[in-house]
């Protein structure tokens, strides 16, 4: 599996590695909600709704 092979090669001891986990995880998931998912959003549309009566 991927994750014992990145577990293996992050730094430092249990919460070494533990902390510089977590902070990986809130950096992709940054970058996802602050660049990825706008980015989407704008090229789907998914605001763009239509009311009739």
């Amino acid at each position: 599996m991927i994750y014992p092979w990145i577990w293996q090669r992050l730094p430092g001891r249990f919460f070494g590695k533990l902390a510089t986990a977590v902070v990986i995880v809130a950096v992709v998931l940054a970058l996802l909600w602050y660049a990825v998912f706008p980015m989407l959003e704008a090229l789907l549309g998914l605001d763009d709704a239509t009311v009739s009566q």
